[in-house]
């Protein structure tokens, strides 16, 4: 389990890693707290993360802890368990990419989803509340006893199943299984995402060039879906002085996909029935800008504007 003093956006800072080993038979192993130096917690986190901020305040850096914790997620015939682990995953990528560290790989099994499919009629699946129900004594959100907590409320639900640990993870494997290289895709995609909401937050681009007057604006799935490609040629429109706006009505270029039952197609179609000044390019012709080529269609707007 992971926590994190720090947390926004694409930005964190983890402030402490806790693990505990077990064998197949539930016997304990090992356990430790990593502490990691890190902001002390604010506003809705200091609620959240119960870390001690006396003992990660002046910890070693996540540079220099940083071999222990990939040496331990990534030990052969070792299964890893987490709660949530898309979460964990992700903010030891978020760690890796803005410390300037090697990313590495490891799979982990999500204990959430386990025990949705175990247990389908609970109404919540927080360790907080799983922990009362089993009667576990819990520290909520402090990583070694999240990590502790995750591995006995698996044994109970196990034996309420009546299967063993390995049982557990063979019947559930398929649906909880969490890997790292697509955390950290979707990780990279959601970065590119919050560009893109940056990129249309500003106002003026003082750039002048081909493009300059120019207001581009596309369909939320083209973003959604192939948000690098987008994020590329908004960057090209910006550094050819056009913009790369919100909304429709604040553009007058639409980068269109060629799907004619979509929302954003009949708005553009009835903006321009409307009289609006408005020009829908369909994104395949508008993509070349993606290879670093400027695409005929801008010069062919261009000329149009």
């Amino acid at each position: 389990d992971t926590e994190c003093s720090v947390n926004y956006a694409d930005y964190c800072e983890m402030c402490s890693f806790g693990y505990a080993e077990y064998d197949l038979d539930g016997n304990e192993l090992a356990r430790e707290e990593i502490y990691i130096k890190a902001r002390e917690p604010k506003g809705r986190l200091k609620e959240k993360c119960q870390a001690d901020y006396s003992k990660f305040k002046d910890a070693p850096s996540w540079r220099q802890q940083y071999a222990r914790i990939r040496e331990i997620l990534t030990r052969k015939d070792t299964l890893y368990i987490a709660h949530s682990s898309k979460s964990d995953i992700g903010f030891i990528m978020m760690m890796n990419r803005r410390r300037e560290t090697d990313q590495f790989y490891f799979r982990v099994y999500d204990t959430l989803e386990m025990f949705k499919a175990a247990m389908p009629d609970l109404e919540k699946y927080n360790l907080q509340y799983l922990a009362e129900m089993f009667e576990i004594e819990h520290d909520a959100h402090v990583s070694l006893s999240d990590a502790i907590v995750c591995f006995k409320i698996l044994q109970k639900i196990a034996d309420d199943n009546g299967l063993d640990i390995k049982g557990m993870f063979s019947k559930y494997e398929q649906i909880s299984i969490s890997d790292s290289v697509d955390v950290l895709r979707d990780f990279i995609r959601s970065d590119r995402r919050h560009q893109l909401t940056k990129i249309k937050e500003t106002e003026y681009n003082p750039i002048r060039g081909p493009l300059t007057g120019l207001r581009f604006a596309s369909d939320d799935r083209m973003e959604r879906s192939d948000p690098e490609a987008i994020l590329e040629f908004a960057r090209h429109i910006i550094k050819n002085g056009g913009s790369y706006v919100s909304g429709l009505t604040n553009a007058n270029v639409f980068l269109w996909d060629g799907d004619k039952e979509s929302r954003s197609y009949h708005f553009a179609m009835r903006l321009v029935r409307d009289g609006a000044d408005l020009e829908i390019v369909q994104v395949d012709e508008a993509l070349d800008g993606r290879y670093g080529q400027f695409p005929d269609v801008c010069w062919e707007l261009q000329r149009r504007s």
